[in-house]
């Protein structure tokens, strides 16, 4: 499928309004502004464009580009002389805006543009440069962008006017590390690799939240689950195998291969995957896998949607065709899709036993190389010998590593008697101190009664502790001297 035929980035006059970025009222009217004294002038502006750098293109997907690159530099150019009279009576602005085609006609939708988007024309020209996309296609429903350069005239009084509106073609904008058209093989895998045959039959959902309301849509078979299904920005890892297209849209996607495959084995499915792998690995060039996509509905938004998601799915592992008068004679359509999803489930669990085989047998080696290696370390340390030097073996490692031990052991039986001798000497100094309680007189004792307990209570173990001491009259006081206190 060819839509673009060639590779000539154009501008054309457009008309319409451009919608506000945050909300949906109507921000710049494109359509040129119509005054009488221009209708007498009968301004026509022909701008001429020239970019320093071509946007990347491919023949099959178009015009595309990465959110993270600045957009090439280019010259906004007037050539006409009646510019150069109004340039005299007012000034002269041009500013270029990155927007999407809305649903309604002649209305899109203002993305915003990084840098500085607005200049003033001087001597009949503009230069712009260090610009940026803001947002990217995946995040827009997989939507292409386009430019919009508008020139504005700006009279003495401060009112703008419209001069004229032109539009670029459609631009994907990638989402990616990588452009696609730079390194395509990057995204081969969804289009080549296996997947769980559950996802036939499973159920599938898009999440769409729409004016802060959650809504789940369910993915159908039929021609607003294809477009549900690759717009849905929850489902990050699409599937775009051609038998699962054929599978889970069975109702408007038809497969078809080559006879000689076809014909070549009783198993289909073995065949299309060996191809498929062949075309990654370079082995092989010719497609011989094909895909029909029949859009049978009269809705013209839905047909635009399916078409520019049909155009994103372009690869180089199968063709895609949109209608079945271009298909070529020497291919045979698979008619029995029955037979297709029990031949795919056999191959996937094949290919799963084989990469469980190859993990176990992987950890298997790995085990007998670690035991190997264990058994080797323990016989080059049986067999090792001590080197000598005037004859006297050299300490090891293991020796000065148990003397060090001995050594601390030693240090801390030394650490702990003395401990238990200080601890000792300390009981002896506590027994030779005064008793922990003042030297009070008995009278005192009266007047306070915790002092009375308290003197019940330790009368007996001081006379237990001093029994072969003479204790004086008062209990309190230290047996070995009397202290008087006089009141």
């Amino acid at each position: 499928m060819n839509s673009i035929q060639q590779n000539v980035f154009d501008w054309n006059p457009v008309f319409g309004v451009l919608i506000n970025q945050e909300n949906d009222d109507i921000q710049i009217d494109l359509m040129p502004y119509k005054k009488a004294d221009f209708k007498e002038q009968r301004i026509e502006i022909r701008p001429q464009i020239l970019f320093k750098k071509q946007l990347n293109y491919d023949v099959e997907a178009g015009w595309s580009w990465h959110k993270s690159w600045n957009l090439p530099e280019f010259d906004y150019i007037i050539n006409d002389e009646q510019i150069q009279n109004l340039s005299q009576k007012g000034a002269l602005f041009v500013q270029i805006f990155v927007a999407k085609a809305l649903e309604k006609p002649q209305q899109y939708k203002n993305l915003g543009i990084k840098g500085e988007s607005k200049k003033q024309i001087i001597d009949f020209q503009a230069n712009f440069r260090c610009l940026k996309f803001t947002t990217t296609s995946y995040n827009n429903y997989h939507k292409k962008f386009h430019l919009i350069i508008v020139l504005f005239y700006s009279s003495v009084n401060g009112e703008n006017m419209v001069l004229n509106s032109i539009i670029s073609p459609e631009i994907f904008v990638d989402s990616r590390k990588y452009a696609r058209f730079h390194n395509f093989s990057v995204l081969q895998n969804s289009f080549t690799e296996l997947f769980h045959y559950q996802f036939f039959d499973s159920i599938i959902i898009k999440r769409e939240t729409k004016n802060k309301t959650l809504k789940i849509i369910k993915i159908e078979n039929s021609i607003t689950g294809f477009i549900n299904y690759f717009t849905a920005s929850n489902i990050r890892n699409k599937i775009k195998h051609p038998i699962f297209l054929a599978l889970r849209f069975s109702s408007l996607v038809k497969l078809f291969v080559d006879q000689q495959m076809f014909y070549s084995s009783n198993n289909i499915v073995t065949q299309i995957q060996n191809h498929l792998n062949n075309i990654v690995n370079k082995l092989e060039n010719q497609k011989k896998i094909k895909i029909l996509i029949s859009i049978n509905i009269e809705d013209y938004t839905i047909q635009k949607k399916a078409f520019e998601l049909i155009q994103s799915l372009e690869n180089t592992c199968y063709e895609i065709y949109t209608q079945k008068c271009y298909l070529p004679n020497n291919i045979r359509e698979i008619e029995d899709l029955k037979q297709l999803y029990l031949q795919y489930q056999e191959l996937f669990q094949q290919s799963q036993k084989q990469i469980n085989q190859t993990s176990h047998i992987d950890f298997i080696k790995t085990q007998s190389i670690l035991q190997l290696e264990d058994n080797v370390l323990q016989k080059v340390k049986i067999e090792q010998q001590p080197d000598t030097k005037n004859n006297q073996p050299l300490q090891t490692q293991n020796d000065i590593n148990l003397h060090k031990i001995e050594f601390d052991n030693s240090i801390k039986k030394e650490e702990d008697q003395n401990n238990k001798q200080q601890q000792i000497q300390q009981n002896v100094y506590q027994q030779q101190q005064y008793v922990p309680f003042v030297n009070i007189n008995q009278p005192q004792l009266h007047l306070d009664p915790y002092l009375i307990q308290s003197y019940q209570n330790q009368v007996p173990l001081v006379n237990q502790q001093f029994q072969n001491y003479y204790l004086n009259q008062f209990p309190y006081s230290n047996p070995y001297q009397n202290m008087w206190k006089y009141f």
